[in-house]
């Protein structure tokens, strides 16, 4: 198991380009099952997708794009000057401090707390320099790793059903039923769950730009784009996108920066209440406090990627459990009135590339006499 855990972090970076075609893959399986229901050969249909997603990169990337990357360039070049600004803020209020009698210590540790401020920040854009010379130098393997990934999800769509059918019979006869219907339960789960945070951070990024940009908060195109980015971790990425705002703003009129973030604040909390459950609920199925349960563990075990992978994987977990459970103990754990285990109805749409389970009713030929 350990020799196999070393193994694959050396051939990660060759994973790179196809776990981005995973999500390639289950970002398009619906419209292309829908496309080929309707009378499209697969292949075709999946070039149509791709052609509508690159047309849609193409007016993102001369209308969209641009004034993101030049208030990303102008936040570099701006962020050295924070520091200038912070340090006159701490010599103005040095003069107050310097208006009270203070004790020794607390002016020592004053001046340290100052010293270790214009360490940290001299850091930080140090950093941000390295940050965006790195970006630059991996243009070149970004570029190869998603059009690499782009053909791989082309053949992985174009050949899903049969890949998938040849997976479940390496399962054998006599566990192919059983091997078909965890398929469609993990896939369920990660297709349901992507589309769903597309859909949550891409709402999430447009609300607070056009927020922030109506109160004139500098930067309101990358600070929405980070909070849409940030969105993708629960409970923790909204707090670091306010406090970002919070510094962007604080610069300008501190009473904007309180604004700011309670605008963020606001918009999390539509998400939270309106588009969320909508878009989620459905789709991966896990009670709130499964999913808070499994942040605090995948942030334990693995840190960021864990906050990453919490809910997905916590989510077939649960449906593993679920399954086994009633296989083995022959008794139903679901209800429909259920909190941790509520049985939620396979899909019937004909649309859905996961509805396996549906069988079509069958009419008593006597009733329609």
């Amino acid at each position: 198991m350990i020799a196999a855990f070393f193994a694959l972090l050396k051939v990660a970076p060759a994973l790179v380009p196809f776990v981005f075609a995973v999500v390639i893959v289950y970002v398009f399986r619906s419209p292309v099952a829908a496309l080929e229901r309707r009378g499209l050969k697969r292949g075709l249909a999946v070039g149509l997708c791709y052609l509508f997603a690159v047309a849609g990169l193409v007016i993102a990337g001369l209308f969209i794009i641009p004034p993101i990357t030049d208030q990303i360039r102008q936040f570099l070049m701006a962020f050295p000057g924070y520091y200038d600004k912070a340090f006159a803020l701490w010599q103005q209020l040095q003069q107050q401090y310097n208006a009270v009698t203070l004790p020794s210590w607390v002016n020592d540790a004053l001046l340290n707390f100052r010293d270790s401020i214009a360490t940290r920040v001299m850091a930080w854009s140090s950093a941000l320099a390295n940050t965006v010379f790195l970006v630059g130098s991996g243009a070149v393997a970004l570029l190869f790793n998603s059009f690499l990934a782009l053909v791989v999800g082309f053949w992985m769509l174009k050949d899903f059903d049969a890949i998938k059918r040849e997976v479940v019979l390496l399962a054998g006869p006599r566990r192919k039923e059983e091997a078909s219907i965890l398929s469609a339960k993990v896939s369920n789960v990660l297709g349901g769950y992507l589309k769903g945070q597309l859909v949550v951070s891409a709402s999430t990024a447009v609300l607070v730009a056009i927020g922030l940009s109506i109160m004139g908060v500098p930067y309101a195109l990358v600070l929405g784009l980070l909070a849409g980015v940030l969105n993708v971790i629960p409970w923790f990425g909204p707090i670091i996108a306010e406090i970002v705002t919070a510094i962007a703003a604080a610069f300008v009129n501190p009473w904007l920066a309180l604004w700011a973030v309670a605008w963020i604040a606001a918009t999390q909390q539509i998400t939270d209440m309106f588009i969320t459950p909508r878009v989620m609920s459905e789709q991966v199925d896990l009670h709130p406090l499964l999913v808070i349960f499994s942040l605090l563990v995948g942030s334990t075990l693995a840190g960021f990627v864990g906050l990453l992978l919490a809910i997905p994987v916590a989510a077939i977990g649960k449906g593993l459990f679920v399954y086994y459970f009633e296989k083995l103990t022959d008794s139903k754990l679901t209800t429909e009135q259920g909190a941790f285990f509520r049985e939620k109805k396979p899909s019937c749409d004909e649309d859905d590339p996961d509805a396996i389970d549906c069988e079509p009713e069958t009419v008593d030929p006597e009733e329609t006499a």
